[in-house]
């Protein structure tokens, strides 16, 4: 949750800090989405594209941190279309 781990706005990712300069939040941020057996992704509509909020946390990381493991994209809004707008950007 965004709000629950309090990161600022991108400026450097995790991985471009040399080892252990990291700010120590990111870091156990890393440690914990390396530990997940899998990911949900859950996000509204907004402005025909996901949070800004889960794209800033998301864009703190490199996709190896996320790569081959089980995920799903849950998304909604109240138009039409039902969040598919906001999945599609998820996507790899």
């Amino acid at each position: 949750d965004p709000i629950v781990e309090e990161l600022p706005l991108l400026v450097k990712p995790q991985f471009a800090y040399a080892a252990g300069k990291a700010p120590p939040s990111l870091d156990a941020l890393y440690d914990r989405l390396l530990a997940a057996d899998a990911y949900v992704m859950v996000t509204p509509e907004y402005n025909h594209a996901p949070s800004p909020a889960l794209v800033n946390i998301l864009n703190h990381f490199g996709s190896s941190v996320f790569s081959f493991k089980p995920s799903a994209i849950v998304s909604y809004s109240q138009g039409q279309w039902g969040g598919c707008r906001a999945a599609v950007g998820l996507r790899p």
